[in-house]
């Protein structure tokens, strides 16, 4: 009898996916009116309802839809998110093997709502390509505009802001809003900081003159990989937990810009079919700078993989000794 319970447990356990899947953060679509996606690569499948978004997949919503998502640990949910019209969400790959504790998403274009439970004892992080928003249990908004402009609303709880420039507390009903120019600010909320008027200026500002708008986003998207030359330079010489906790971070914020940034590139150009000739340049630039910043980026990774490695077993060698010396 034993032997024939042990030979049906593997496919048990194959045959059951919440098995599986429990054991991991999932992105579950309880919810949709409209018209979803979800994509990687050069590939794209329609969402349902019951549809997961896995690591390295977007959600990509269509005009007049709206998504709804539950986060769920070891099967248990720990929070949803709101995913509104023209919305683009990237379920980031954990920089770490095995390391599922934390809460990482990009939002590449339009706007969400995310409510994270407090008693879940996860860490979420927001990232934009000039911002960083993380949260230990709150309810918060996040909006990501075509001229490159980001937005953080929060409701209630505490949310930190994080920026190459410094670090801010949000707190209840204010507002934090960070240009493409780096200029940035708190505020109350108010009319003006709904999100969906922050992306309608937004979409106008770039709109106005799209030209000089892509030109803009194209030099921002020059600079993600000039940075990844000096930050992978500090990286091998810095084993400081701070430290190593900033770069993942900004990390995360230039995979948004990178992937946020060709967005709204590809947006534009596409804007007027008879300027497609004129666009070209444009459209050829953009794509290698894509190319180029994504294999910088994954150099990044490997440098903060290896430095986190090399502080860890610093820090295990010296709890050894501090543990040896107290014995004695």
């Amino acid at each position: 009898m034993k032997k024939i319970i042990i030979f049906l447990l593997p496919i048990l356990i194959l045959f059951n996916s919440d098995f599986l899947f429990s054991q991991e953060m999932s992105f579950k679509i309880t919810g949709i009116s409209g018209t979803a996606f979800i994509e990687k690569a050069d590939k794209s499948l329609r969402a349902f309802r019951g549809s997961e978004v896995h690591s390295e997949y977007k959600l990509k919503t269509s005009s007049n839809s709206q998504v709804e998502i539950v986060i769920s640990k070891n099967g248990d949910k720990i929070g949803n998110i709101t995913v509104y019209e023209n919305a683009i969400l990237l379920v980031n790959p954990s920089i770490y093997k095995n390391n599922n504790d934390k809460i990482s998403l990009s939002l590449l274009e339009g706007y969400i709502k995310v409510n994270i439970q407090k008693n879940a004892g996860n860490v979420a992080e927001i990232h934009t390509a000039n911002t960083s928003a993380v949260v230990r249990g709150t309810e918060f908004e996040v909006a990501f505009a075509e001229d490159g402009s980001s937005i953080v609303l929060l409701s209630e709880g505490a949310v930190d802001i994080i920026t190459d420039e410094d670090k801010k507390n949000l707190s209840p009903k204010e507002a934090f809003i960070k240009t493409m120019d780096d200029k940035s600010k708190i505020i109350k909320q108010n009319s003006e900081s709904d999100p969906r008027i922050f992306l309608n200026r937004g979409e106008e500002i770039s709109r106005a003159d799209s030209v000089s708008t892509i030109e803009n986003l194209i030099n921002a998207m020059e600079n993600i990989s000039q940075e990844d030359v000096n930050l992978i330079s500090a990286l091998n010489n810095e084993y400081n937990e701070k430290y190593i906790n900033d770069m993942e971070m900004k990390r995360y914020r230039m995979l948004a810009a990178n992937e946020g940034y060709y967005n709204a590139i590809v947006k534009l150009i596409n804007l007027d079919p008879e300027k497609k000739v004129e666009m070209t340049p444009y459209a050829r630039k953009s794509l290698a700078l894509y190319g180029a910043n994504q294999r910088a980026i994954n150099k990044m990774n490997s440098a903060i993989v290896k430095n986190r490695e090399k502080f860890d077993k610093i820090r295990k060698d010296f709890d050894k000794k501090i543990g040896a010396s107290i014995s004695n």
